[in-house]
């Protein structure tokens, strides 16, 4: 029968001083490294889904020439249209912010809707929407409240 080495294993690394303790180097570096990439990804992935989500909305603000309230069915008319993604008023109800989405439409369409209506409005801007929510973000940090 020949010499079995696993048989005296432990007898030989007593005596050699070799002591198995805790994680191995390598072990311990994979789960660190691990950890950092799973932080950095927890960091950057939402963010890239917010851009990739809103990356084609832009957002348009019209008014009435003469100061007049919006009416209901026209707002309701309006985020019916294909490519509308939202709409809102302001607190006057004097403003309309319409936010869409410029592969399927454009700010000349709700222009020609208004003008069905009669009504004579003024495009007061257009701006990409994730400016305006951060335009909006800064303004409710500076002031404290939602203007």
């Amino acid at each position: 029968m020949g010499w079995d080495p696993e048989k005296y294993r432990e007898k030989r690394e007593k005596v050699l001083g070799v002591k198995k303790r805790g994680m191995s180097f390598g072990s311990l570096a994979v789960i660190v490294s691990c950890v950092i990439l799973l932080g950095a990804a927890s960091l950057s992935v939402p963010g890239a889904v917010s851009y990739m989500q809103t990356r084609h909305l832009d957002d348009v603000i019209f008014k009435i020439e003469n100061n007049q309230a919006w009416p209901n069915d026209l707002v309701a008319a309006v985020g019916r249209i294909h490519g509308v993604a939202a709409t809102s008023l302001d607190t006057h109800n004097t403003r309309l912010v319409i936010t869409f989405d410029r592969r399927h439409t454009r700010p000349d369409v709700f222009s020609t809707l208004f003008k069905k209506h009669n009504l004579d409005t003024a495009l007061l801007n257009r701006v990409s929407h994730r400016q305006r929510v951060a335009t909006l973000k800064t303004e409710k940090e500076t002031h404290g409240e939602t203007l």
